[in-house]
């Protein structure tokens, strides 16, 4: 009798804990959590909810679908990045929020410099947003900070050539630096060109594209670009 009392206590205290971990309750949780501002408390009570409503046959898909997208959040704001973006990728696969999950991952892989998963993914949204600003503005920045280095590279290569003196004591070495200056400058072209399509107020890009195309002699485009600006 002692033995099926003691078997007795231990299922309803399993009971009782599977009442305490209920994903309404862990969901409740992470939402008090975030208002109070603990981020990671938050983004703990948001994962432990997901497994344990998707057991239950995921009755709201709205609930299941902004948990997940709760936690992203939260776990950004815990700068716990890592953690976030597998979050934000199942929010793109849902079409939560539509668009801005992408954002929110490309300002992720800006902030880690990985230009070129910021580069697919904003593609990816535009795909789908096509008009999409945010997302057409992340993508101009994009690919300036893309075109940046090869134009930084193009332009070190003629200053150094300008101030070496070649230009007086060897004019064909000269000439073949200014050479390997430009194929620098052109390398970055089009890549600035998408950037200012993309964000035609992006500054960085602007002063990027009138320096290349002046030094490519490309001065028609130069004096339209500096006309547009300026008005």
């Amino acid at each position: 009798m002692k033995h099926l009392l003691l078997i007795g206590m231990a299922l309803l205290a399993l009971n009782l804990n599977a009442q305490e971990v209920a994903p309404e309750d862990l969901i409740n949780q992470g939402n008090a959590s975030y208002q109070a501002k603990d981020y990671k408390a938050a983004f703990e009570a948001y994962s432990k909810a997901i497994p344990l409503y998707e057991a239950k046959g995921i009755p709201d898909k709205n609930v299941y679908y902004s948990t997940y997208y709760n936690a992203a959040a939260s776990a950004q704001k815990a700068n716990l990045i890592d953690e976030s973006i597998p979050y934000f990728e199942k929010s793109i696969e849902f079409g939560y929020k539509e668009s801005v999950p992408y954002e929110k991952l490309a300002k992720i892989y800006n902030d880690k410099k990985d230009l070129d998963k910021m580069e697919n993914i904003l593609n990816e949204g535009l795909e789908k947003y096509p008009n999409d600003e945010s997302l057409k503005k992340l993508l101009s920045t994009c690919y300036t900070k893309k075109a940046t280095p090869i134009y930084k590279k193009g332009a070190k290569i003629k200053s150094d050539a300008n101030k070496s003196g070649l230009s007086q004591s060897d004019v064909d070495a000269y000439n073949a630096e200014l050479e390997k200056s430009k194929a620098e400058f052109e390398k970055a072209l089009p890549i600035a060109e998408k950037a200012y399509e993309l964000n035609d107020k992006n500054e960085n890009a602007i002063k990027i594209l009138i320096n290349i195309y002046t030094s490519l002699d490309m001065d028609d485009k130069a004096d339209a670009l500096k006309a547009k600006t300026q008005k």
